[in-house]
């Protein structure tokens, strides 16, 4: 038996996935999680053969810090076709432990990647490595990454400084930054280019 664990942020993708992985003889759904809950703790706990997850909620750090702490898990991720373009060379450097499925796919070909990833085998289709070795070097620093996730959900400048517990003038100088850095008109235009480069 496959023992599978699914981390999707979205109720309608996660119940789909339960359901159609409940009728698959050889794969068991262990548990699910929500974006609240951390999957990596949560796999630690579980210790899934895969883990199947939104590609855009799993950071390279995050992967690779999984792949060490479980040797035995492999990642499944799901990545958007229309967001290719934000997948990083430092996922796709982590095949074959790390797998990459569209949701262009049919269901069929996701339970054909889980069966290769656990047989060993590369799972990256060509149009997912090309965007990988295309995509753009995140120039922006950690710090920069999480204050501008945070002018992602609206926050103020005084209330990301609250939150980080930074000064209003430090966060300020992390905004300029990542504004010159991705070369960008506005806060809110740098907030659109990172993600669509996959940086946050």
């Amino acid at each position: 038996m496959i023992r599978v664990l699914v981390q999707h942020d979205q109720c309608l993708w996660r119940t789909a996935l339960r359901r159609g992985l409940a009728a698959e003889q050889g794969i068991v759904l262990i548990d699910e999680t929500s974006r609240d809950e951390d999957a990596v703790t949560a796999a630690l706990r579980l210790r899934p053969d895969v883990l199947v997850h939104d590609s855009g909620l799993l950071p390279p750090e995050r992967a690779e810090a999984l792949c060490a702490a479980l040797p035995e898990t492999n990642v499944l991720l799901l990545v958007d076709p229309t967001r290719r373009a934000g997948l990083s060379q430092d996922l796709t450097r982590l095949v074959p432990r790390v797998g990459f499925v569209t949701t262009g796919e049919t269901f069929e070909r996701l339970i054909d990647a889980i069966h290769r990833l656990i047989g060993g085998e590369a799972v990256i289709g060509p149009g997912i490595a090309l965007a990988a070795i295309r995509a753009r070097e995140n120039p922006l620093t950690k710090r920069e990454q999480e204050v501008l996730s945070h002018v992602r959900t609206g926050a103020t400048t005084r209330e990301i400084a609250e939150t980080l517990f930074l000064r209003v003038e430090t966060v300020r100088n992390y905004l300029s930054n990542a504004i010159h850095k991705s070369g960008a008109r506005s806060r809110i235009d740098a907030v659109r280019i990172a993600q669509e480069a996959g940086w946050i």
